[in-house]
Parts: structure tokens; sequence; C-alpha cells
């Protein structure tokens, strides 16, 4: 189980935002898809909320746009993602891996398709999650 989730839910902003942005292009569809992620596959994954009683899955939101807003690279918030991942991977459940993999893919595909920039991420990406 994941110990400290705000650090988990923010390494997941991380990742989003390198998948978003590795065209250097963060389009609005990526955004919308990544709201769909948050209500869909990440709010009611563990079921804990902040002092204000929203749900912690939304500090992955607040995340990718504090990413966005700093112009972050792409390949910087991967590197954040993988080295948190590294740091905590034997918290990370198989279950766990597959979900991270399939919102990192939904967003991707979220212009209907696929540019080199974010397959070469997806790839990176699920040998890293061994999914």
């Amino acid at each position: 189980m994941i110990k400290i989730i705000d650090k988990f839910y923010k390494a997941l902003g991380d990742l989003f935002y390198a998948i978003a942005a590795a065209d250097d292009t963060v389009r609005a569809e990526e955004k919308a898809q990544l709201d769909k992620e948050i209500q869909f596959a990440w709010k009611h994954y563990d079921n804990s909320t902040d002092r204000f009683g929203s749900d912690r899955a939304f500090l992955t939101e607040f995340e990718f746009e504090a990413m966005e807003d700093s112009m972050i690279s792409a390949e910087e918030a991967y590197n954040a993602f993988e080295a948190y991942f590294d740091d905590h991977q034997q918290e990370i459940d198989t279950y766990t891996r597959v979900r991270i993999f399939n919102s990192a893919r939904h967003i991707a595909e979220a212009t209907r398709k696929l540019n080199k920039e974010e397959t070469k991420y997806l790839i990176r990406l699920k040998n890293l999650l061994r999914v």
C-alpha cells in the first residue's frame, strides 16, 4: 500500500503532464481527458481527503497545472515521476501500475492519434512499470 498518498498523486500529475506536454503543447483535449481520468480512475482509488474534505486525487490535477504554469519540460516532469517510482516501486502493486499506464495512454490518445514523442514516453513508462 502506498504510504504517502499526497506524493503519489503529485507524481501522477508530473507523469500525466509529461505525456500531455511531450510534443511541447498541452491541448484542451488532453486536459479534458485528465479530468476524466481523475473522476473515473483515481477519485475513488483510496477515498482519502485533504483537510478541506476534497479528494486527494485532485492533487494530480493541481500538480499538472503547476507544471504547465511553470513551463517545465516534459522530460523534467517525466524524470520527477521516474524518481518517485524508483523510490516507491515496492509500494505500487500491479493493479495500480496498470491503472497508471492506462491513464497515461488515455491522455496521450485524447487527440485521436499518438505522436512520436508521446509514444516514446509510453514505451518508457511501460518498461518502467513493467506492465
